[in-house]
């Protein structure tokens, strides 16, 4: 199956079928009530600036697709939508681009967003076969992104038919990347999380983005395009470490830089990330179904609804910019404080500084 007819049928699937995790582990974090802001809702300042780019708030809208005209259309209107509102954008993976040059107009939507922070995309497995910072530096001039995102989505793989089961002296060939590239470069889980141990190998970068579990299940997806193995990758929907335990393991590990993603729906869902450790969120699927129908309009009334959402939870917690969110007090519940006790984490750094 060539890559653009499996990227098609993902986004089928995401926009028929329930790929969601059974359950979003961000319900677990809640903060403690500021019923005196000392402030002021309009001198509530949400920008950031994030990899040298100014983003009105601090969300990205995150890799979906590339490599067909119907993700030329999403990518698109999510890149029209983006450059309106002020915010971030990454790409789906390149490989298409890569392997066929005649697709590179797919992803071409830099001239619908000369200003947004633009993040390109190649997964670690096309890097073990054989790419080198040729095609890095490809995949990123080529579009005119400002860094590259390098994906790590070893689960997805081992639950495709087709899928690239190469991920040896991956450590190795991220520094070599890092230390040939003139951009920020950043791993990119896709649906599984990121642990500390894991993060300790990447603290060389200049980044990661988590995408924990508790939004997509990329098992999920996979399930349904199976055919030889459809029980054993079902077994696998809910694999992965929690998107707040991944965000605050990744932040006792040193990483420079964060993007918390999986399962993030709201504008509290990104004050609640930021609060653990991220200095950014990426959202993906709620914005699909509004992309495919091209509608710029509802996408950009979405983003705005989410900021409103964030600026709301920075006013309750007497946050006048996003860095104070760093320095609130939180209630880690249920399930995910068993979970950091389990791995050693003193979740009482969150409880009462």
């Amino acid at each position: 199956m060539t890559t653009e007819r499996r990227k098609f049928e993902h986004i089928k699937i995401c926009l028929e079928e329930d790929v969601q995790s059974k359950y979003n582990y961000l319900e677990d974090v809640s903060f403690i009530h500021s019923a005196l802001p000392e402030l002021n809702f309009d001198e509530i300042n949400t920008e950031i600036k994030l990899f040298g780019k100014k983003l009105s708030f601090p969300l990205i809208v995150s890799a979906m697709t590339g490599g067909t005209d119907e993700a030329l259309k999403i990518n698109k209107a999510i890149a029209k939508a983006c450059q309106k509102t002020g915010i971030g954008m990454g790409l789906g993976s390149q490989r298409a681009m890569i392997e066929d040059p005649s697709l590179t107009y797919t992803y071409d939507i830099r001239k619908f967003a000369k200003d947004i922070l633009l993040i390109g995309n190649i997964g670690l497995p096309q890097f073990v076969k054989g790419y080198t910072e040729k095609e890095a530096l490809f995949a990123v001039n080529e579009i005119k992104a400002d860094m590259l995102a390098v994906h790590l989505n070893s689960l997805q793989e081992v639950s495709q038919p087709e899928g690239d089961l190469f991920f040896k002296n991956g450590v190795a060939i991220l520094k070599k990347l890092k230390e040939k590239l003139p951009f920020p470069v950043i791993a990119k889980e896709t649906g599984a999380g990121i642990s500390k141990e894991t993060a300790e190998n990447l603290t060389f970068l200049d980044g990661v983005d988590v995408a924990g579990i508790g939004g997509t299940s990329w098992s999920a997806v996979e399930y349904y395009r199976s055919k030889a193995h459809k029980e054993t990758v079902k077994k696998l929907w809910n694999w992965g470490i929690p998107t707040p335990l991944s965000i605050a393991e990744c932040r006792a590990s040193g990483i420079k830089t964060i993007i918390g993603s999986g399962g993030v729906r709201t504008g509290f869902d990104i004050a609640k990330c930021i609060a653990l450790g991220a200095s950014a969120c990426g959202i993906a699927l709620p914005f699909l179904k509004l992309a495919v129908d091209e509608d710029v309009d509802g996408i950009i009334e979405m983003i705005e609804t989410i900021k409103r959402e964030f600026k709301i939870a920075m006013f309750l917690n007497s946050c006048q910019s996003v860095y104070d969110l760093k320095t609130r007090p939180l209630f880690l519940t249920g399930e995910l404080s068993q979970l950091m006790q389990q791995r050693g984490m003193d979740f009482h750094y969150y409880n009462y500084r």
